[in-house]
This record gives structure tokens, sequence and C-alpha cells, in this order.
């Protein structure tokens, strides 16, 4: 499988793992009699428990208004997956009736403009409006307590959104690659914070989600300990962002097409960078691991052709599937001893677009150490590589990483005393010019 069908796979397996089939309703508690089942030309209805859940609708339908009765019983429920294909459909009124919408109850409407949804509600299940790329108003009522995972999803004309007051549990990647968001609104909602254009937990550990309006160069305040899957994704105006030691875990597609993000000053302190953590970042120039790294996800950097430089100290153990594939621009890279794992295409591979064949990156080489899985992976793979001398390589690594570090703390330091306003201009780009020599300097004493 190639590394695009696996990251598909990837960002929906939790959703699709919690689909099950189209009849599940038709469970051991479902009266096996025909007649418990209904149709009217537009819904399929079950009898279940004394009430009606709609299990179907027609494709070609064009409706708005969902019944709250037939044939003298509650409509209460809609199954999971019930208006998949149903393209012809702006907008939908869920009635009072109704407390519980499936798994992917509306995902992939392609024309659902506007939704308005039970009061009776309690949850918005996973994915239930997931990839719906006309979505532009949802109302959620106060009594919704919980937002599933993918519920909004690539709902890329979603700009505006409230949180209800009740709203407690906000699942992972609910909004993620929503290109055009802007506002959160949660004014009513003590659980979360909104501020200068970010998403985060009431206790500001946790990015959740950034207004797609983003732009330029970020600070990421240092009481952030994650930046959550999805979080960043598609800020497309994004050129540059600043990590606090705080920061140890960066999430699963967290800044996923961010097309003008040039540099990522990520710092000690991270642990890991997920799968897809970078994805289609075509502006993205270098990648400076830090030493604390245990972990690189499977097509953490992928297809970031404009990639020339990085550095993978000694302390990461894991590079996973297609971690840099299509990363055309890169050369060269050190592959450190401490490397337990390196999975296929990590390095050094390109994916056709068309056919999803991978070939060789022309001219790319690889240091690695004798003995090593890095020699293991360069061999199988059939790519260029040097051995490094163990003794004067690895010193020379470990010194000049060292300091790397502590000029990487220093700046840090600097940067969050002055504060993100705080700062002068001429300041923070006096740090970032020193700091970028210094390691553009080091990081060609490594590769020699």
């Amino acid at each position: 499988m190639n590394i695009k069908k696996r990251l598909i796979s990837f960002l929906s397996a939790s959703v699709m793992m919690l689909i099950p089939f189209q009849g599940i309703y038709a469970s051991a508690e479902t009266p096996a009699d025909a007649k418990d089942e209904l149709t009217d030309g537009t819904f399929t209805y079950e009898l279940i428990d004394g009430s009606y859940t709609i299990i179907s609708c027609d494709t070609s339908a064009i409706v708005t208004d969902i019944p709250e009765l037939r044939n003298g019983y509650a409509i209460t429920a809609i199954a999971d997956k019930a208006f998949v294909g149903c393209n012809f459909i702006s907008e939908i009124n869920i009635p009072k009736t109704v407390k519980t919408i499936g798994i992917n109850a509306f995902a992939g409407c392609s024309n659902l403009k506007k939704v308005k949804l039970s009061e009776k509600m309690t949850s918005i299940s996973e994915g239930a409006f997931m990839s719906c790329p006309a979505l532009e108003e949802i109302e959620i009522p106060d009594s919704i307590k919980s937002i599933g995972n993918y519920a909004f999803y690539g709902c890329t004309s979603l700009k505006e959104i409230t949180l209800p007051e009740s709203l407690s549990d906000l699942g992972t990647m609910a909004f993620a690659e929503c290109s055009s968001i802007e506002k959160i609104d949660v004014s009513e909602c003590d659980g979360y914070v909104f501020e200068n254009d970010i998403l985060y937990d009431k206790d500001k550990k946790k990015i959740l989600r950034a207004s797609a309006k983003i732009a330029g160069e970020i600070t990421i305040e240092n009481t952030v300990e994650s930046i959550e899957p999805g979080a960043f994704s598609m800020c497309g105006e994004l050129e540059r962002v600043y990590f606090p030691q705080s920061v140890t875990y960066i999430g699963e597609d967290a800044f996923g097409y961010c097309a003008k993000l040039k540099k990522a000053d990520l710092s000690e302190g991270l642990n890991k960078i997920a799968p897809i953590a970078f994805k289609y970042c075509y502006a993205l120039e270098s990648a400076d691991i830090p030493t604390t790294v245990t972990e690189i996800g499977e097509g953490a950097f992928y297809n970031c052709p404009n990639l020339t430089r990085v550095i993978i100290p000694e302390g990461v153990k894991s590079i996973g599937m297609g971690a840099f594939l299509s990363c055309t621009g890169l050369k060269q890279a050190v592959i450190p001893k401490s490397a337990e794992i390196i999975e296929d295409n990590a390095f050094g591979f390109k994916e056709d677009s068309e056919t999803g064949e991978y070939a060789r990156v022309e001219d790319f080489k690889l240091s690695v150490y004798s003995g090593t899985a890095g020699e293991k992976y360069a061999k199988s793979s059939k790519l260029n590589y040097t051995v490094a001398d163990k003794s004067i390589k690895k010193t020379a690594f470990v010194i000049i990483a060292c300091g790397l570090v502590i000029a990487a703390v220093v700046i840090a330091l600097i940067i969050m005393s002055k504060g993100k306003k705080g700062a002068s201009a001429e300041v923070r780009k006096s740090d970032k010019a020193a700091k970028e020599k210094a390691e553009e300097e080091s990081y060609k004493k490594i590769i020699e």
C-alpha cells in the first residue's frame, strides 16, 4: 500500500473502526417482523423499543425537515451513515424528538450548507458531518455535552462555530482541516479559551484548533504541553512557529497543509512527532529535531519538497514509514546510532502522484554508523551511503548538538522573557538571524 493510502487510512481509522455495517440496528433487540420496517419513499425507518430510527435516506431526495412522527411513533434516532450519499440536501432541520444521530450520519453530504440540531441531543457523534465541504452554518444547542472525533473534519466552508455552555468534551480532530474557520465563540463555555486566534483547553495546556486566518510568525505560550491533532491544519498563511520547552507532543496532522510554513523552531522537551504532523508543508526548509525526541511518526514530513536540511540527533529510536517521503530537496541525512527502527521509504524516496509508485531521489546520500539500523536501511533500500567514523564523528555530533541545544535554550529564554508582544522586531530579527547562522554552520560540520 502506498504512503498516501496509508495516511488516509490512518486519519480515518479512529472513525472507521467504530462504524458498523448499515444494519447495526437489526440487532437482538430489534423485532424481526418485516412490518417493523417502514418506508415513505424518502426515508426508511425501523421500529426499535417503541420509536422509529431513520436507517437510510433516498440519495436522490431533496428534503429540509425530518419528521417528528410516523404512524403515531416518535422518530428518536438517525442511524450510522443514514444520509451518506444524499448530495441534493442543502439544509436539514432535526426535530426535538431526535435524541441521537449516528456515526458518519451525514458524512460527505457535498451540498449540505445549514444544519439545525435537536435540543434533545447531548452529543454529536464521531464523523457526523465529516467532509461536508459546503457546510457554512450549524446551530449547536446548549444540551450538547460532547462533540466526537472528526465530527466536522474537512468542513472547508465552515467559518464560525459557537461552543455551547454545557460542552465538556471536544473530540480529536473535531475541526481539523477546516480551512475557512476563523472564529470559535466560547463566550458561554467555561471549558475552553479562545485567545489570539487559538482555541485552548481551559488550562491552556493543549492547543485544540487555530483560526485559519492566523498568519506570519507565532510563539506558542509556555503553558502549552501538546499541540493536538489537526490543531493548525490548513492554516495557509502561517510562516513560522516558535515552540517552548513545555511542548512534549505534536499530534497527527497538527500542521498539515500549512503551505507557507518555512520554519518550525522545535524545542528541547519534545518527545514525539506524530504521523503526518507536517504533511504537505510545501515551504518548510529545515527540520532540526530536538535531542529529547525518541519517535518520528509515519509520514511526519511527507511531501515537504523544499526541505533541504534535517538534523536527527542521538536519542531518536524510531523513524516511521515514509517519514521524509517525497522530500525531494533533501539530498543528505545522518542517521544516529540510537535509531533502532527505520521503516520503509523513510528517507531517499519520492512518490509518483499519479501511480503511487516509489523512486529514489536523485543524488541522495545517507551517513550511517556501521552495524546499525541505519546501515541496514541504506543497504536494503539500495541507497548511496557512507559509514561515519565511530569515534570522531560521534564526538563531533554530540558537541555540535549540545551547542545547538544551548543556543536554542538561550534564545528561547530571550523570547519568553520579552513575551510575544514585548520583544521588538529588531531584537527578534537579530536573535533569529544569529540562531540560523549558528545552526547552518553546525549543520555543515555534522554532514561533512
